[in-house]
């Protein structure tokens, strides 16, 4: 751009200089044909810098539309790049939910398997806690046959205890009734002997 303006400037001093030139030429001498090759010369150059200024123009406009083609590349470009993170995004979002879908699934799994385990423990304890008092009852009533069983073996040895007495007491009887004889029969062969 800034090629241009000077290319331009000089463009422009070139014109003054030859319209100062021919402004100033009424007649011709030898340094006046000097002049005029001179003059040819400069509008030869001035030809050259228009037709140079005019490609380097070309070749800015050129430029420029590429520029404004690679711009809009670059915004096109951009939109693409925002596209895709954008659908980038919504896969992660997407890929976030599945997750999150996925483990409250487990989670809700688990917790079906924990409310029958609970229920199953609780109609286990319920089950125990049946048992435990059917043992109670159970050893109640055992308590209650230890002691019937206790006082019938008192009243069975209190009754062994008297019959073993009783024929203690009885044999001691049958020992004294036979000594009891046998005095008698001494006695009665002492009487008799005495007699």
């Amino acid at each position: 751009m800034v090629n241009n303006d000077i290319m331009i400037n000089s463009v422009n001093d070139a014109s003054s200089e030859f319209d100062d030139f021919t402004a100033k030429k009424t007649g011709l001498t030898s340094d006046e044909d000097d002049e005029v090759v001179h003059v040819d010369q400069l509008n030869h150059r001035v030809e050259e810098l228009e037709c140079d200024k005019r490609e380097r123009e070309e070749k800015v406009k050129k430029l420029e539309a590429e520029i404004e083609e690679l711009m809009n590349e670059k915004t096109a470009m951009k939109e693409l790049i925002d596209e895709l993170k954008k659908v980038e995004n919504e896969k992660l979002e997407l890929e976030s939910k599945a997750s999150i879908a996925k483990r409250m699934m487990e989670l809700e799994t688990e917790m079906a398997r924990l409310q029958h385990d609970l229920i199953s423990s609780t109609k286990a304890g319920e089950k125990a806690n049946q048992e435990i008092e059917e043992l109670r009852g159970e050893i109640e009533g055992l308590k209650g046959e230890k002691v019937a069983l206790e006082a019938d073996s008192d009243r069975k040895i209190s009754e062994l205890e008297r019959k073993r007495e009783k024929e203690e007491v009885e044999e001691s009887v049958s020992l004294l009734e036979a000594k009891l004889k046998k005095s008698e029969e001494k006695v009665k062969e002492m009487e008799a002997m005495s007699t």
